[in-house]
């Protein structure tokens, strides 16, 4: 590969280096199947942070961008959740170039629709082997954290295609909770809840928040900024995070600046107008992905407004327009999955990264700690049984 991105003898193919994913026509078409946290939307967003270099690669095939490959070098990455050797409990070996994004806790990878998981897996290695070229800072050091069931496969066969990839260098680091739709309306997924209790308190909080005297309202976020960032601080502050009402107040705004077109707030507020809770969402592709919750809880804390906006008003949301799946993120995984939803785990791959062989059904193990009991056996069985273990 050349410095001008030529990776082949043909030349209208050809690996091209930019440093923000929307500088490239064509991207948001790979990622419409994939999680809304590739869309060069939401990358452009966290790229606005000051730390980390951002280096997007992109195969070209004439006019067309067949696969993508977001990358970030952050050797002083402030977050634990992006950094490897915090997230992967291993020490040394230098920093390493993240692949798959940031910030989202999801990763997939990108690739024409069409194309043979052989093939996506042989452009992928293609872009990382550029990247790696591009970037000697990493001396050949990367990691891809947070993919899905569902890509992990194609990645490790990415992986295998540029060097050898052992099982103790396939990480567990987490899962998180989806709600696939089922039938025409949300009555429908509550019919398919395996128990009559979760249905019968589907029905329960339905009813307490129609008592409550509140109403969801649909919205943007640069219509709640002003007022979700103190709710928004409340959720924080519950949970120990030490952030101020202005920095949460900033933090929304940015993302109102970036990704307000595709943000789908649902506010619940009482008589007086009040807003009393919300979350935020964003809608990609044929997915909604929950982003952020917000609560007055000395208002909200008796009137099942969590469960009214974190779930209930998504999911008509994603029935009304079409949506497949709602997306709800990590954590509060026993009440999502008591609400619907399915349990995912989410994989990374990190060469020259080992653990001892137990370590993945140890994580499992942990994390099936906090799911309902059902949940919990399912989750260790499959992982104990997958070929990545």
């Amino acid at each position: 590969m050349t410095r001008d991105g030529l990776a082949s003898t043909d030349n209208t193919v050809g690996v091209r280096h930019v440093r923000g994913a929307d500088d490239l026509p064509g991207w948001d078409a790979l990622a419409q199947g994939a999680p809304f946290y590739l869309s060069s939307h939401w990358l452009r967003f966290v790229d606005t942070s000051p730390t980390g270099e951002p280096h997007y690669f992109a195969l070209e095939d004439g006019p067309d961008l067949v696969a993508g490959l977001p990358t970030h070098w952050n050797p002083r990455e402030p977050h634990s959740g992006y950094q490897p050797a915090t997230l992967l409990g291993a020490q040394g070996g230098g920093p390493a170039l993240t692949v798959g994004g940031r910030r989202g806790y999801c990763s997939a990878l990108l690739a024409a629709p069409g194309r043979s998981e052989a093939a996506a897996a042989e452009h992928t290695a293609k872009l990382l082997a550029h990247a790696l070229e591009e970037l000697p800072q990493a001396e050949g050091r990367w990691w891809w954290p947070y993919l899905t069931p569902d890509a992990v496969d194609t990645a490790v066969a990415a992986a295998r295609l540029l060097g050898p990839l052992s099982a103790e260098e396939i990480h567990l680091v987490g899962a998180d909770c989806v709600v696939d739709l089922i039938g025409e309306s949300p009555e429908d997924l509550r019919h398919s809840l395996p128990t009559r209790q979760r249905r019968t308190n589907w029905q329960r909080e339905m009813r307490r928040f129609e008592e409550s005297g509140l109403r969801i309202r649909r919205t943007r976020l640069s219509e709640v900024c002003e007022e979700g960032a103190s709710l928004l601080a409340q959720v924080q502050w519950k949970y120990g995070h030490d952030e101020t009402v202005e920095q949460q107040r900033s933090s929304l705004r940015r993302q109102a600046e970036h990704l307000d077109d595709l943000s789908v707030v649902f506010e619940a507020r009482d008589a007086e107008g009040r807003l009393v809770g919300f979350s935020l969402c964003y809608d990609w592709g044929t997915e909604l992905s929950l982003r952020l919750v917000g609560f007055d809880y000395a208002t909200a804390q008796d009137s099942a407004t969590y469960a009214q906006v974190m779930l209930h008003a998504p999911l008509q949301y994603c029935y009304e327009r079409g949506l497949r799946r709602l997306h709800l993120g990590t954590e509060s995984y026993e009440a999502k999955c008591r609400r619907g939803a399915r349990v995912r785990p989410l994989w990374a791959l990190a060469p020259g990264v080992s653990v001892r062989g137990s370590a993945v059904l140890d994580r499992a193990t942990r994390l099936a700690a906090a799911l309902p009991a059902g949940e919990a056996a399912r989750f260790v069985e499959a992982i104990r049984t997958s070929p990545l273990s």
